[in-house]
């Protein structure tokens, strides 16, 4: 039986109509301080679960380097003026500043915060945009489920095959919104290539590929050596739950995704939009049978721990994809330097963000050529932050959902696990772990797939044994 004071949503909506309203009839403001003192007053009076159709969507951003901070130009740039920044938070002070300088150009200025934790205890954000480094984005993820907020997360939406289930529970255990930065999907070429591949216009597809090349020089990133952290920052927890290592500036910042610890390269880089887009196209529930790779350090002499070149098959029930990188030679012939090309029975589809092509295989009937070119990049993100913002109002599952985004992060690790493990790899579905004759490199493999939480840092409350 309801208490007493228990009230509807509805009610909620009564009470803060009438007290705006008098607010607005008042007419001690201007038009402008009237909407934002209206939308405070929804603020108070409604619950945080709580936003209207025309409320604005106050947002916490939790990494502010480079794609942190076009997180927040896609959120300014917006016409609809629907979301607010209102904390910020980076372990690196430029990065907290540069971001609230963005803010500060549209909106009062944030508040800023070197931890997290700070910003998922204030009340007032709705929604996360987590942009850190790989290893940070689960488990902010996951406590900001448990504290009320929806969440925006950048690929690859985890940094272990382990991090997975936790997440996916805090997310529908908690009825959040979580939309993954998969921007592609949201990208209407991305979705037709997906509706013809689907509906068999190239025929029965059973090859897919995948490549992203690059043209680095032999030296890399370079060799520096390790050194104390730089004043202010505190590498004890950009670390967090991986093992301890000395402050080494190429682990730090854009470069951690060259450090297999904190990502896996371009496995996770660039894979995990190409192989989105397949795994959507061809089934997104899908997991491999088998896993190969091969690869290595060959011709780079920097620092890093992930391979310059990489070749990873993956075996599905009808089907076979690939994904291939190399670092230090981007040619392509075609001139393609990254894409994806499904091989049908009918035709050949290729498709990146700038537009598709479906060639006809004449030898089997063949289909209607189409092209499309000229697509902006822009575009995408716009409509993923579109889709994320109708999906928190709504609470719909948005394009990238989380049971979609860890399959596709998922794919992307079994590739460097594989890679790690240095054998073929089989998938047990039921159990969720990788088998196969080769034992000792299935071992292997579920060892990293799963490698557990260090440093006092863990995937269930209290997340931090030294915390709170």
């Amino acid at each position: 039986m309801a208490q007493q004071n228990d009230v509807t949503r509805r009610d909620f909506m009564r009470r803060a109509a009438q007290t705006a309203a008098g607010i607005a009839a008042s007419g001690m403001l201007s038009s402008g301080k009237a909407r934002a003192m209206q939308s405070s007053v929804y603020k108070s009076i409604l619950p945080q679960t709580v936003i209207g159709a025309n409320e604005r969507i106050l947002t916490g951003h939790i990494g502010t380097g480079g794609m942190g901070k076009r997180n927040i130009q896609f959120c300014l740039l917006r016409e609809a003026k629907d979301i607010q920044p209102i904390a910020i938070c980076d372990l690196w002070g430029p990065n907290r500043d540069q971001a609230a300088d963005l803010v500060s150009n549209e909106f009062p200025k944030p508040s800023l915060h070197v931890y997290f934790e700070e910003v998922l205890e204030n009340k007032d954000v709705d929604a996360v945009v987590i942009c850190t480094p790989d290893h940070w984005h689960t488990l902010p993820a996951i406590m900001a489920c448990e504290a009320g907020k929806d969440v925006w997360c950048e690929k690859p939406l985890t940094t272990t095959i382990g991090e997975g289930r936790p997440l996916i529970d805090a997310v529908r255990r908690n009825k959040r919104v979580l939309q993954c930065g998969n921007f592609q999907r949201s990208g209407t070429h991305f979705q037709e290539v997906v509706e013809m591949v689907r509906s068999g216009y190239i025929g029965k597809v059973a090859r897919a590929e995948t490549w992203i090349h690059d043209n680095s020089k032999i030296e890399g990133m370079g060799n520096p050596p390790d050194e104390d952290p730089p004043e202010g920052l505190d590498w004890d927890r950009y670390i967090g739950w991986t093992k301890k290592v000395p402050y080494n500036k190429n682990r730090f910042l854009y470069n951690f995704r060259w450090f297999l610890e904190y990502s896996g390269g371009k496995m996770t880089d660039w894979g995990a939009h190409l192989i989105d887009i397949v795994l959507w196209a061809m089934g997104e529930d899908k997991k491999p049978k088998t896993v190969t790779a091969s690869g290595g350090k060959y011709v780079i002499t920097d620092n890093r721990t992930t391979p310059d070149v990489l070749e990873v098959l993956y075996e599905f029930d009808d089907y076979i994809l690939s994904f291939s990188n190399r670092v230090y030679n981007g040619y392509e012939p075609q001139g393609k330097r990254y894409g994806i090309r499904f091989y049908g029975t009918l035709g050949t589809l290729f498709v990146d963000r700038l537009g598709y092509e479906v060639i006809p295989y004449k030898e089997n009937g063949g289909c209607e050529p189409k092209k499309v070119e000229g697509v902006k990049e822009g575009d995408m993100n716009a409509a993923h932050w579109q889709n994320f913002v109708d999906c928190i109002k709504s609470r719909k599952d948005p394009i990238s959902f989380v049971e979609s985004a860890f399959n596709t992060a998922c794919v992307c690790h079994m590739g460097t696990t594989a890679y790690v493990s240095g054998g073929k790899l089989e998938w047990d579905p039921r159990k969720e772990r990788f088998t196969g004759a080769d034992q000792k490199a299935a071992k292997k493999a579920n060892q990293w797939a799963y490698r557990p939480y260090q440093n006092g840092w863990m995937l269930k409350p209290p997340y931090y044994k030294g915390w709170a």
